[in-house]
């Protein structure tokens, strides 16, 4: 795809945690349809996080993209979910702690709501308006907003895999990991009015990768089948199961083909504050003024499976051939 064609993204993600945030990394640095120009990264460790992700994309062959540490603490007061504590296992990672040695090869990194805020302004100027893909707590992206909020209103749209949409109102309403982790950084993101796409678990959980995805992976062989195939047997002992949901890389999937998820508008409304904090309801667009959020109701999960597998093996593959 000619470079003028693609859509420049920037990835923000809390990688390390479930492992469909690599999956998802992959997917973004290898799409032809994107154009990958930072990934940010969210929640608790964030060096580590910051390590995880260079070290994917240095596998990738991907060293130019650089990686901005983010927030490790949420806005929302009190609120200190999103680490489980196996981070960081069944993956050669470089010894460099720096933010400097992690980032990127730049001699003064940024952190993560500058880098966000400098690639909106860079692809607003260029005409071709810059995506954010959150894929953790938006507390970054609602940061560049605070911080720098003509930049960051520069934005040309949000998809977030984040929610779970089961219908509108107050029954039900639901709690979801990503929402939770910062609901007070979504309102804000919602309160900005930049275009958001929400990608929730009533249809990521439709999607998987099982126990003998990854065993051909692993028969592939090559250096990143080996991190990717010693991260997810971590993860499948920390969640006792040989399948694992891809929510984050359905999110970026949807950019690279619309016809995959069913989408309808709607009206969020998350509480920010007390014991329901992160429970998110939904209304239907009174008609008085344009929606700006669209939230996912259905899902082609074996297409998606289809296209997220050819992508990644392909990534696997010429990966090997790199090494060897």
């Amino acid at each position: 795809m000619p470079a003028s064609a693609r859509q420049p993204l920037l990835l923000d993600t809390d990688i390390g945690t479930d492992i469909d945030d690599v999956y998802a990394l992959i997917l973004g640095a290898v799409s032809p349809e994107f154009d990958l120009r930072a990934v940010t990264v969210v929640n608790n460790d964030v060096t580590l996080r910051a390590r995880l992700a260079r070290r994917v994309l240095d596998l990738l062959g991907r060293p130019e993209v650089p990686v901005s540490l983010g927030s490790a603490l949420s806005l929302t007061p009190g609120e200190r979910r999103g680490w489980m504590g196996h981070e960081g296992l069944g993956i050669a990672l470089p010894d460099e702690t720096s933010a400097a040695a992690v980032s990127s090869p730049e001699s003064e990194p940024m952190d993560a709501a500058r880098r966000i805020a400098v690639c909106a302004e860079e692809a607003y100027a260029a005409g071709t308006p810059l995506l954010v893909c959150t894929i953790g707590a938006m507390t970054n992206l609602a940061l560049a907003l605070r911080c720098y909020p003509e930049s960051a209103r520069h934005i040309g749209q949000v998809v977030s895999m984040a929610a779970n949409f089961e219908g509108f109102g107050p029954e039900k309403a639901h709690i979801e990991h990503n929402i939770a982790c910062d609901p007070v950084a979504v309102d804000i993101v919602f309160r900005s009015g930049l275009p958001v796409t929400l990608v929730g678990l009533n249809v990521t959980m439709q999607t998987a990768m099982t126990r003998e995805d990854v065993d051909a992976l692993e028969a592939i062989g090559g250096p990143l089948a080996e991190a990717l195939v010693g991260m997810h047997r971590v993860w499948f002992a920390a969640i006792g199961g040989d399948r694992s949901p891809m929510h984050d890389g359905l999110a970026l999937a949807q950019r690279i083909d619309p016809t995959l998820l069913t989408l309808i508008d709607v009206v969020p409304q998350v509480l920010t504050h007390g014991p329901q904090a992160g429970v998110m309801t939904y209304t239907p667009p009174d008609g008085a003024t344009p929606p700006f959020c669209r939230i996912a109701t259905a899902v082609d999960a074996a297409r998606f499976h289809e296209l997220l597998q050819s992508r990644v093996r392909q990534a696997v593959q010429q990966a090997k051939e790199r090494a060897y």
